[in-house]
C-alpha cells in the first residue's frame, strides 16, 4: 500500500513538474519522451533506495507479554481461513483490469472491421479509408479514416485535413496511444495516468499542427479546426483533427519559439526531478547518540541493555495476537499420527510500516508444525512497529509455541493443542574481531549467530568520540593505547575493547 501511495505521489508531482516546466513549450519532441516515461518512471522511484548511513535494523528482540497464553485445543479449528481483504482487493483490481482489456480489444477490432469495410486508397504514406462511421477524420497506424463526404468535397480542406492525419502517421503515434493504453489498463487505479495520456494526445496535435501551418495558410487551417471541433471521434485509442482543447492549440499556434528560455525551462524540469528522485530513494537513517553516553562511562558501569523507547505491539495489544496465534494455529495431521510434539520458535522482523518478514522456524521439530507455526505469523495482521528516538525501526522477535498431544487420548490419532508460551529476551553478547595499531582500531561486529552488525555504535570511554559500524558491519575508530572502547547494539551485551 505504501509503494501504491509513493507511486501516484511519484507520478503526480512529477506531472506537475511537467506542465510547470515543459507543457506550454515548443518542445514537442522532448515532451513525448517525457510523457511516455513519466508513469514507468514514477513506478520506479519507490523502489530505488541509496543508504547514506546504515540500515537501521535492530537484533533479535524478544518481547515479554504480561500473561502466558492458556492452551487452546486444534479441534475447535476445522475448516481454513477465507480470503483476506488484501486479496478480495487484489480480486477487484484484477477484476477492472480484466473488463479494460475486454473494452480495448473490442475498440481495437471493430477498427479492424472498418479497414475491411472497404477498399483502401493509397495516398503517400498512407491507406485511406472512408466509412460512413467516421464522423470525424482520424487515423491509426497506416490508416486514415474519413467520412466519404469529405473526401468527395476535394478542394483545400481536405488536403489539409490529409496532411495533418499523415503526421500521425508519419510518426508512429498510434503506437504511443498503444503504451498509454497499456499503461491506463494496468495502472487503471492511478488518476495521473489519464492525465498523462489527455497530454500526450495533446502534443501529437501540437506536431500536427505545426507541420500542417508550413504548407498552408495558418487563418485557413485555424477555421477548419473550428469547423471540426464540432464533430466528436468515437474511437479511443485514435490520433484525430477534431481531438484536444482548440484553445491550447491555438496557443501553442500563435506562440513564438524561445531556444533560450525552452533550455532554461528544459534544466528546470531535469533538476527539480532529480530533488525528487532523491527526496523518494536516500534513506538517512538516524544514528545513535554517542555523546551522553560516552560521558557517562566516566562514573558509571557501561549499560549492557539498549531497549526500545517504543516496543512493536500488536493493535489490542500483545494479549490479542497471542489469542491470534492459539485460534489460527492447527495442530498438523501427520504430527499427531507420528506423535510428535514439542516447541517451536518462530523468529521474524517487525518492519518499520508494521508488516512482518523473515519468518522462519529457528527450533523446530518438524512433521509439519514448523511450516504450520510459519504459515501463522506470515498471515497476521500488520503491528504497530517499535520506535527509537521518535523513528520506527526494524525489530526481530522470537515467539516460542508449544505443540503438545493429549495424554488421556488413547486413539490411533490423539487429539492435541497449541499453547503460546512467554518470550524471553535471550539475545546474549556481540562477537567482535578486532585489532589496534598506529592508533586505530579496526575489525568486525557480529551478532552470536555470525551475521554481521551494521549500525553497531562504537565509542571511545570518557570523550564524545565515536563511529558506526558500515552495512557490512565493519569499524575503524582512532584511540590511544590507554583509552578503551566500547562496542553495544540495541539489544546485546555490550563488548569493551582495550590494548593489552
Amino acid at each position: 500500500m505504501i509503494l501504491l501511495v509513493k507511486f501516484i505521489a511519484c507520478s503526480a508531482i512529477l506531472s506537475l513538474l511537467f506542465q510547470l516546466f515543459l507543457s506550454e513549450e515548443k518542445t514537442f519532441v522532448l515532451n513525448r519522451w517525457v510523457l511516455l516515461l513519466l508513469i514507468p518512471s514514477a513506478m520506479a522511484i519507490p523502489f530505488l533506495s541509496f543508504n547514506m548511513g546504515y540500515q537501521n535494523l535492530l537484533p533479535a528482540n524478544y518481547l515479554a507479554p504480561d500473561f502466558a497464553q492458556p492452551a487452546v485445543s486444534s479441534a475447535s479449528r476445522s475448516s481454513p481461513e477465507g480470503l483476506s481483504v488484501i486479496d478480495w482487493l487484489l480480486i477487484g483490481y484484477l477484476a477492472v483490469c480484466l473488463l479494460l482489456i475486454v473494452k480495448k480489444v473490442m475498440a481495437f477490432y471493430r477498427l479492424k472491421r472498418m479497414t475491411n469495410a472497404s477498399d483502401a486508397i493509397l495516398i503517400e504514406d498512407a491507406l485511406l479509408i472512408l466509412s460512413e462511421k467516421a464522423c470525424s477524420p482520424f487515423s491509426f497506424g497506416k490508416y486514415i479514416f474519413m467520412h466519404p463526404h469529405t473526401y468527395l468535397e476535394g478542394g483545400e480542406k481536405t488536403e489539409m485535413i490529409i496532411q495533418h492525419e499523415l503526421v500521425h502517421v508519419r510518426q508512429k503515434h498510434h503506437l504511443d496511444l498503444i503504451w498509454m493504453e497499456l499503461l491506463s489498463t494496468i495502472f487503471w487505479i492511478n488518476p495521473v495516468v489519464y492525465w498523462v495520456k489527455h497530454f500526450i494526445v495533446l502534443n501529437h496535435e501540437y506536431q500536427a499542427d505545426q507541420k500542417v501551418q508550413q504548407s498552408t495558410h495558418p487563418v485557413k487551417y485555424k477555421r477548419l479546426l473550428l469547423e471540426l471541433s464540432g464533430t466528436s471521434n468515437p474511437h479511443f485509442g485514435t490520433s484525430s483533427i477534431s481531438s484536444s482543447t482548440l484553445k491550447h492549440r491555438y496557443t501553442m499556434m500563435n506562440k513564438t519559439l524561445n531556444r533560450k528560455k525552452m533550455q532554461i525551462k528544459t534544466i528546470g524540469f531535469a533538476l527539480c526531478s532529480l530533488m525528487m528522485t532523491a527526496a523518494f530513494s536516500i534513506e538517512i537513517n538516524a544514528q545513535q547518540d554517542t555523546g551522553a553516553s560516552a560521558a557517562a562511562t566516566n562514573n558509571h558501569k557501561w549499560d549492557q541493555s539498549f531497549p526500545l523507547e517504543e516496543q512493536p505491539n500488536f493493535e489490542g495489544g500483545m494479549d490479542a495476537f497471542h489469542r491470534y496465534v492459539a485460534e489460527t494455529l492447527q495442530y498438523p495431521l501427520e504430527a499427531r499420527q507420528q506423535k510428535v510434539e514439542g516447541m517451536v520458535e518462530i523468529q521474524f522482523v517487525v518492519e518499520k510500516d508494521g508488516s512482518l518478514s523473515n519468518v522462519s522456524a529457528i527450533n523446530g521439530i518438524g512433521a509439519g508444525c514448523d511450516e504450520e507455526a510459519e504459515r501463522v505469523i506470515r498471515q497476521a495482521p500488520r503491528f504497530n512497529p517499535g520506535k527509537q528516538r521518535g523513528n520506527p525501526v526494524r525489530v526481530r522477535m522470537v515467539l516460542p509455541i508449544v505443540f503438545a498431544l493429549n495424554s488421556q487420548d488413547q486413539g490411533s490419532v490423539p487429539s492435541g493443542a497449541v499453547q503460546v508460551r512467554e518470550v524471553e529476551q535471550r539475545n546474549g553478547s556481540l562477537r567482535v574481531d578486532a585489532s589496534y595499531s598506529d592508533g586505530m582500531w579496526t575489525g568486525l561486529v557480529q551478532d552470536p549467530q555470525g551475521n554481521e552488525l551494521p549500525g553497531a555504535s562504537l565509542v571511545v570511554a570518557g570523550t564524545h568520540r565515536g563511529s558506526v559500524t558500515d552495512i557490512h558491519g565493519k569499524f575503524s575508530i582512532k584511540a590511544s593505547p590507554s583509552e578503551n572502547v566500547m562496542v553495544s547494539f540495541v539489544g546485546y551485551d555490550s563488548v569493551k575493547l582495550e590494548v593489552q
